[in-house]
């Protein structure tokens, strides 16, 4: 009897035993489960925190398991927000993408008769040959533009040349500036008319015969007041031409001035009622003007006011670029407004004997949705009258030096780079 009395009181201890025991563990469970949401709630916390002052975040390093969970998180966030804004980013660039990059190339006078066409033929070469190192250069351009200093003509009846000097080239001529990558060139100039209206007529038949559009001269003034008229990767480009030497009267048989009339071929004046009338025409319908103005005073470096001012009305009026030819010498340029002011180009190729008149630049701009992005000016030299190459280094470095100075005289910021100038038009 007494051993079952001792059975049951060891069995009841036994089972208070356990049921203590299993009220310990509980017990601690949920003291573990009740500290585990507060430390999550102090993270949450301080998450908050560091997000909403990014300064703090990193600031400390602290050894505790829950520190270190907070950072993680902060740094998944962290991550979380660059990806938003690289999104929004690769938006923004997505739409700018859209407008493709326009390049312009443009350069002084072209002239291939008289000394040129002497030495090449002596050379057996023929007119792709002066610019076998700078076509790569030119084509890449959008529109690559210069000034046709001679007709093309195989006319015999000139002007008297102890008038002027007398210039034209072959008809054969036109293969060079194709291949060179030439889509559009000026014609209004004082050489132009040298071979009478025979000669005018035969360049602008061959240039359309190779499809090559000109500007600043026609078969009367209605015509030669026309722009060229490109349209590239959907910017539409207006070129227009003037000259200053349009009304002088040349001594020939007969006697003529290039100025075009109501019912007279030649050449544009270079008029400021004219020009300001002829962007008016075109602004509303084309997204870039060029003019082109063959201007200035001959074999100096030097640019007079009333050119600058001239030029600054012109982009007042809505012309976007000014390009000048016929002092035979590269000047000078300068960015007006965001616009490029490139007084004048030199010669490209010509066969004069002054070393400075054998030395100029390619100008080559960039437009983004109609706004100048990039101007820079690649150094150029004629050789032997014959081609034309792009000096480097020490070869290069009176020429760069010599421009960049010409540029700081008229306020230009620009600097030397990699046997260029380029130019910051911020």
């Amino acid at each position: 009897m007494w051993r079952n009395k001792q059975n049951i009181i060891l069995i009841v201890i036994l089972f208070m035993s356990f049921v203590i025991l299993l009220g310990i563990r509980v017990y601690d469970r949920l003291r573990y489960n009740s500290n585990m949401r507060e430390s999550i709630a102090e993270e949450d916390l301080s998450i908050n925190r560091r997000i909403a002052d990014p300064n703090n975040i990193g600031s400390s390093q602290k050894d505790s398991a829950g520190e270190k969970n907070s950072e993680d998180k902060v740094v998944k966030a962290d991550l979380m927000l660059k990806s938003s804004n690289d999104e929004l980013e690769s938006s923004e660039t997505e739409k700018k993408s859209k407008y493709e990059l326009l390049y312009i190339k443009a350069v002084g006078d072209i002239m291939l008769g008289r000394g040129v066409e002497y030495h090449l033929d002596n050379q057996g070469k023929d007119y792709t040959y002066p610019f076998q190192y700078v076509a790569d250069v030119l084509r890449v351009g959008d529109i690559v533009f210069g000034n046709l200093e001679a007709s093309m003509t195989e006319s015999s009846h000139s002007l008297d040349p102890n008038g002027k000097y007398v210039l034209k080239s072959r008809v054969k001529a036109a293969e060079g500036l194709k291949y060179a990558g030439f889509n559009v060139l000026n014609l209004a100039n004082n050489h132009i008319m040298d071979y009478y209206e025979k000669g005018l007529f035969d360049t602008m038949d061959t240039l359309e015969k190779y499809e090559i559009a000109y500007c600043g001269a026609g078969r009367n003034i209605e015509e030669a007041r026309k722009p060229a008229l490109l349209n590239v990767k959907g910017v539409k480009v207006a070129v227009l031409g003037y000259t200053d030497m349009a009304e002088y009267i040349y001594k020939g048989n007969p006697m003529i001035s290039f100025a075009a009339e109501e019912e007279k071929s030649g050449v544009v004046p270079r008029k400021y009622e004219l020009i300001e009338e002829d962007i008016e025409k075109i602004r509303e319908r084309t997204d870039l003007i060029i003019i082109s103005l063959h201007w200035g005073v001959e074999d100096s470096f030097e640019v007079t006011e009333e050119q600058k001012e001239f030029a600054y009305k012109l982009i007042d009026a809505g012309a976007d670029i000014i390009l000048g030819h016929h002092p035979h010498k590269f000047q000078g340029v300068e960015i007006y407004n965001g616009k490029p002011i490139v007084y004048s180009m030199g010669n490209f190729i010509f066969d004069q004997n002054d070393s400075l008149k054998q030395e100029s630049f390619i100008v080559d701009m960039a437009f983004n949705d109609e706004k100048l992005v990039s101007l820079e000016l690649l150094p150029i030299r004629i050789v032997g009258k014959t081609h034309i190459i792009m000096p480097k280094g020490q070869d290069a470095k009176e020429l760069l030096k010599r421009e960049l100075e010409l540029c700081g005289k008229l306020g230009s910021k620009c600097a030397i780079v990699d046997d260029k100038i380029v130019f910051n038009i911020k």
